[in-house]
């Protein structure tokens, strides 16, 4: 029988033995399908529902990160004012509220305001007329706004000095985002400094650039986070719920004016109210009684004149004054405040504050 030679197979090579250190190489290389993770595809209406709570979310943390630059350079650099002061000795600028401290502690407050607002305006491309928006108002009507607002804000006034003098009957001094002006004051720096500066960087930042921001989302969204922000940034346990119904008032009335005067001027006198009193207090012009009854009578004035005014405005109105625009309706509005509500720069900058309300209340 014939030899036949056996049929030659090519085999692929085989791996060298593992020596110490090289693991065994495998040719040609093992192709193991890799599993990927596949999200379900969005529908079209589930795309624009998500994109349009992220960039609400972003906006709110942007937000918040601009508070915490605000109270962070605020409590810094007056922290290095101060230590400059006691450095080259001039104790007595500090401890005795000097024009000079009553001028670095206004101007560094309203500086950090004007220009972190503004950086933060730039970075965001924001539209100056849309965050600042100054729409011409009738003069009486005007008139009629401001004195609303003046009275609701004296009758808070009212009130914080009621719970003060409430919590010194406990030994309780709640100082925080206040100083005493002492005796005979610089009348011009401490009018600067207390009435007109923080009207316009105030307003700037809270009802410009934080109720500007949201507003597209929603007005009442706006009107809440501003005036939370607001009241917060004072840093005082004692005008805290006041200060946020003044911001809500403020921020109101804004928006259905669409311009920033009406606060501006209602800041200026409520302000500018407090230091003329403290100023005739202080030189002795009149005492704390009388000045104490000339304020109630100008707060028995505005109210009646609120009274009226607000009367006539409602009875002209065709059902839109107490309506808010609620934007864009691609998400409830309950969803918008719980996004706004759990931004985390925004929680970050709520516990700084009220853990800052509270030292500034034990160290009183």
């Amino acid at each position: 029988m014939q030899y036949q030679p056996q049929q030659q197979y090519q085999y692929p090579p085989q791996p060298y033995p593992q020596q110490q250190g090289y693991p065994i190489q495998h040719y040609p290389p093992r192709a193991y399908p890799v599993q990927r993770y596949m999200p379900p595809q969005m529908t079209p209406e589930q795309y624009r529902l998500h994109e349009y709570e992220r960039k609400l979310r972003s906006t709110v943390n942007s937000l918040g990160t601009l508070m915490l630059i605000f109270f962070g350079l605020e409590f810094i650099i007056a922290l290095t004012a101060d230590f400059i002061l006691l450095a080259f000795g001039m104790e007595n600028e500090l401890y005795e509220m000097s024009p000079l401290y009553l001028l670095e502690n206004g101007m560094i407050s309203s500086l950090i305001f004007f220009f972190s607002g503004l950086i933060y305006c730039l970075i965001k491309r924001l539209r100056f007329a849309d965050i600042f928006p100054f729409e011409k108002i009738k003069g009486s009507y005007l008139a009629q706004l401001c004195v609303i607002g003046l009275s609701f804000s004296l009758m808070s006034n009212y009130v914080v000095d009621l719970v003060n003098n409430t919590f010194g009957l406990f030994g309780i001094e709640n100082t925080g985002g206040s100083f005493d002006v002492g005796s005979e004051p610089n009348v011009l720096i401490y009018f600067l400094t207390v009435a007109i500066l923080p009207a316009f960087a105030e307003e700037f930042a809270f009802r410009g650039i934080v109720m500007g921001s949201l507003r597209p989302y929603s007005e009442g969204l706006a009107i809440l986070v501003s005036s939370a922000t607001f009241a917060l940034m004072h840093g005082n346990f004692v005008q805290l719920p006041f200060t946020f119904c003044c911001g809500l008032v403020f921020a109101f009335i804004d928006i259905k004016t669409n311009s920033l005067l009406p606060s501006i001027i209602i800041h200026f006198f409520n302000n500018g109210l407090s230091v003329l009193f403290d100023i005739l207090t202080s030189y002795g012009i009149m005492n704390d009684a009388t000045a104490n009854l000339c304020y109630g009578l100008i707060f028995v004035v505005t109210g009646i004149l609120s009274f009226i005014f607000l009367k006539r405005i409602i009875s002209r109105d065709d059902g839109s004054l107490f309506r808010l625009k609620d934007g864009n309706d691609v998400i409830p509005y309950k969803s918008k405040i719980k996004s706004a509500a759990t931004s985390p720069t925004l929680i970050v900058f709520a516990s700084f504050m009220i853990l800052y309300c509270v030292w500034t209340l034990v160290a009183a």
